[in-house]
């Protein structure tokens, strides 16, 4: 004879000894799958295909930077520069480097911006903070240091480049300007401003 428990006692037995062991409980009638043979082949084959890492980039149909998948053009990124502080530049590389013929288009391939510092101490804490913007943010530039022979004054320049860019877009998006604009708020702090030189006083007498 089979063993009839009513709600109430099995929910009164769950509050004092918890859930009924699984082999108490009645067992799932299987449950038969109505999915069409020829999608159950096509996800057993797509399921051993290697994943593409370039078939996310952006499209007309997923487009994360609002931009139908292609770069800002000349146009459009010298409106964007103007709002920017004095100092960003766009790049425009041959399409040897780019892959993207960004000459011929007059389409920017970077904004770059390069900051002078008294020594390498202070640009290393300056690029730990342009960094944090980045992480912050989610985008991120290519920050570099480097300490530059000036042939013609004989004297050396500590300086940091900050090169932003969208890989996917192979150029300039939005979130590019956005960041610039990051970077621009966090340098016109006070104990920033300690860090970053005028021009022509970022000059170090050759030694």
């Amino acid at each position: 004879m089979k063993r009839v428990i009513s709600s109430t006692l099995a929910s009164k037995r769950h509050q004092c000894f918890g859930p009924f062991p699984k082999a108490m409980l009645p067992k799932k009638a299987p449950i038969i799958s109505q999915t069409p043979p020829l999608l159950v082949l096509f996800r057993s084959l797509s399921s051993t295909i290697p994943k593409d890492p370039t078939a996310r980039r952006p499209n007309k149909v997923c487009d994360p930077y609002g931009q139908n998948g292609k770069p800002l053009s000349n146009l459009d990124a010298s409106k964007q520069l103007s709002v920017l502080e004095i100092g960003w530049r766009l790049d425009f590389l041959p399409p040897a480097e780019t892959g993207v013929e960004t000459s011929k288009e007059g389409i920017p391939s970077a904004l770059r911006k390069e900051y002078y510092h008294a020594n390498y101490m202070d640009a290393s804490r300056f690029t730990s903070i342009v960094a944090a913007v980045a992480h912050l943010n989610n985008h991120y530039p290519m920050i570099t240091i480097e300490r530059r022979l000036m042939k013609r004054e004989k004297a050396w320049r500590v300086i940091t480049s900050v090169k932003c860019r969208t890989e996917t877009l192979g150029g300039l998006s939005f979130n590019d300007f956005h960041i610039a604009m990051m970077i621009d708020v966090e340098a016109a702090r006070e104990e920033v401003q300690k860090l970053i030189l005028e021009p022509e006083d970022s000059f170090k007498k050759h030694i």
